[in-house]
């Protein structure tokens, strides 16, 4: 049964299902473990806390028609992670389809080629944000508006008695895609050309002053379009003038033009070669690792999407095959480098570069780097099994660059549902106005508005969601040039877009998380100065930490975070009863520490860093249980050394209690075990 299956040839009604198959395989897999990143948060706090009612405000800044997207989908996707997931994935399958049938039209015998360059796209690993699927999904919107657009544009010239309808939808498309987002204003410059290589394809007696003409009387509508958007973006869109997304490259041309084209010339040679290279250089050899599972799996993954990928193709047989060496390869390679540079033209515009600006400026060239790849082979060989298994080879290594980014993704949301979820153990309810600090960004793929918006998302919707209730600073962005300032007391704002924070610098809680080093979330107060792991640019302000702000209940009784956002409530582990303790501890229910440490030990849970005891000797020295409370320092202080500075601190702050004459006994002999330096409290 095998061999017959393996006889069976693939038409082009196999080639979706077989786009969807490498769409699934490269980005599918590890959807029901991924979460909300970057730009993620935003939209969905403003879905969460507004409705559709905020975005048109929110969107206002710098692309006040994008709202629309969300308008549409927020209703229907909601905050489910998965279903924008599936969503995002359902358009770049589609966006892979449409650019299998554009190049079908433009190269109507060339069934093997444009059939590689769509699979390739499909599975192209240059843009690594994939999994940032809410933000990202109005750029798939787009890019699919832009293709099919390019395609109607094609077919009403194919039957022509559906020009104008075609022709008006076509229209239409590219008025909707330019004013939803400008990443494929560039990629319209392209359009005259394709129309060319069609014509020219389908007209080969007519003079190249005919088909000019045909390109020029079928393409001003586009161009009409184009010219108003340009127009109402540099002259009526008020952006500020701090705005990094300003056209820089023309106001140069004005001053510099002979420097301009110079840097223009470096910045396109560099962004070209990057491009074409990336998708090798992007697989690390360090990730093949035989003895992580999931290393292992992605090698099982791979042999099979190689397998399969080379069956598919062996065994494609397209109706037509035209295998004359007609001179494609120079079309293919002519006409893929100029898609390319379009493409990054409007990164180029406003001072930026894909090489060094991040690889969400290669979003719109993924369509020219796909043909200029397949031009290359066919220009390099002309033995058909060759090339299929060279394709085969980038297909692979493409899966492998994909599943290892959404692994870095999927590292990321569980360390951000760690977070969350230990932050409301630790903290129920948060009053207003408190500013998160911390020594750095705790997130990678996340950012500091955006950890905000998680984190209020945490409690319930205050009555003005424009006037976020928490925000999350990195120290290092801004705050280390005015610590003395935090420290006497100051209005500190921040904001993103319409959404503003404000509270005062007094009312902030210092915060530290490193998961890595097996460490719970630490929520600092005045008192852990004394703490070597306090982190020193925090030390200076650990008389900011106002653990007042924090609520031993929540503001509704029964309160979680939302499951749809934050998922299922974790098993509760060592953390769990570490964070309930240090809020016991706050507000000094030392009874309530003690059984907490109690109910932990009798399940079996400890810490990895036994310095996560201290807050549980403290309560044993305040309900007078010294020797449980010196077994316990001792246990740390045999763990480690590092902590003697802090076990001497605990004990110091707790000398007051010297009245009593057994505390005072025990006092001096653990001071003793532990060296610490004579003081007073």
């Amino acid at each position: 049964m095998l061999k017959q299956i393996l006889k069976i040839n693939l038409t082009d009604r196999a080639v979706p299902a077989i786009l969807l198959f490498a769409t699934v395989l490269s980005f599918g897999l590890l959807i029901p473990w991924l979460g909300f990143y970057w730009d993620d948060w935003p939209v969905i706090y403003l879905t969460h806390t507004q409705g559709i009612h905020g975005f048109w405000a929110f969107y206002q800044y710098d692309r006040p028609f994008s709202a629309w997207t969300y308008i549409l989908l927020a209703p229907i996707l909601g905050t489910n992670s998965i279903a924008w997931y599936a969503f995002v994935l359902g358009l770049r399958w589609v966006t892979a389809i449409f650019v299998w049938l554009l190049l079908r039209i433009i190269w109507p015998k060339k069934h093997h080629q444009v059939f590689w360059i769509a699979l390739l796209f499909a599975v192209c690993p240059l843009f690594v944000q994939q999994q940032v699927v809410v933000a990202y999904s109005q750029h798939w919107i787009c890019y699919l508006f832009y293709l099919m657009s390019l395609y109607l544009m094609l077919k009403a010239h194919a039957e022509p008695r559906f020009y104008y309808r075609f022709t008006t939808l076509a229209v239409f498309l590219t008025l909707v895609q330019l004013f939803t987002m400008e990443y494929f204003i560039g990629l319209e410059l392209l359009r005259p050309f394709v129309l060319w290589m069609y014509l020219s394809e389908r007209n080969t007696r007519t003079l190249s002053a005919g088909i000019l003409w045909s390109v020029i009387k079928s393409t001003w509508a586009y161009f009409a379009v184009l010219l108003l958007y340009v127009i109402w973006r540099l002259f009526f869109l008020h952006l500020p003038e701090n705005n990094v997304n300003n056209p820089v490259l023309l106001s140069g041309l004005l001053q510099a033009p002979f420097q301009v084209f110079i840097n223009l010339f470096e910045k396109a040679l560099q962004d070209y070669l990057y491009l074409l290279i990336s998708w090798v250089v992007s697989v690390n050899p360090v990730d093949i690792n035989l003895r992580r599972p999931f290393s292992l799996a992605v090698l099982v993954i791979l042999l099979f999407a190689f397998i399969c990928s080379t069956m598919f193709l062996r065994r494609y047989r397209p109706i037509e095959i035209d295998d004359k060496d007609d001179g494609w390869c120079i079309q293919a390679l002519l006409f893929g480098t100029l898609a390319i540079l379009l493409g990054v033209l409007p990164v180029w515009v406003i001072g930026r570069q894909v090489t060094l600006g991040g690889d969400r400026f290669s979003f719109a060239a993924m369509f020219g780097v796909c043909i200029v790849m397949v031009g290359l082979l066919e220009w390099l060989s002309s033995r058909q099994r060759a090339k299929i298994t060279v394709v085969c080879v980038f297909l692979a290594l493409a899966v492998h660059t994909n599943l290892y980014t959404a692994k870095r993704y999927q590292l990321s949301w569980e360390r951000q549902q760690t977070f969350y979820w230990q932050l409301f153990w630790r903290a129920p309810y948060i009053q207003p106005g408190t500013a998160f600090i911390a020594d750095g960004e705790i997130f990678p793929y996340v950012g500091r508005y955006s950890t905000s918006m998680g984190i209020t998302l945490l409690y319930p919707t205050v009555s003005d969601p424009q006037n976020v209730p928490y925000w999350f600073f990195d120290y290092w962005e801004g705050l280390f040039r005015i610590p003395d300032e935090l420290v006497k007391g100051r209005t500190i704002t921040e904001g993103i877009r319409n959404y503003s924070f404000s509270g005062d610098s007094k009312n902030a809680l210092l915060i530290n998380f490193v998961p890595e080093a097996s460490r719970c979330l630490e929520i600092f107060s005045p008192q852990d100065v004394d703490l070597k792991e306090m982190p020193q640019p925090l030390k200076g302000l650990a008389g900011i930490s106002n653990l007042q702000r924090i609520a031993r209940t929540p503001l509704i009784d029964g309160w979680l975070p939302p499951k749809v956002v934050f998922g299922s409530e974790p098993r509760h582990e060592w953390c769990y009863y570490y964070q309930k303790a240090e809020l016991a501890r706050q507000y000094q229910d030392w009874g309530e520490v003690v059984r907490l440490l109690q109910v932990a030990t009798q399940k079996g849970f400890s810490p990895n860093d036994d310095r996560e005891y201290l807050g549980f000797i403290d309560a044993y020295i305040k309900l007078g249980m010294y020797d449980q409370a010196t077994d316990l320092t001792m246990k740390v202080k045999g763990s480690t050394k590092k902590n003697d500075d802090g076990l001497c601190a605990l004990w110091r702050k707790n000398a007051g209690l010297q009245q009593q004459s057994d505390f005072s006994l025990i006092y001096d002999q653990v001071r003793l075990k532990l060296d610490c330096a004579t003081g007073t409290p």
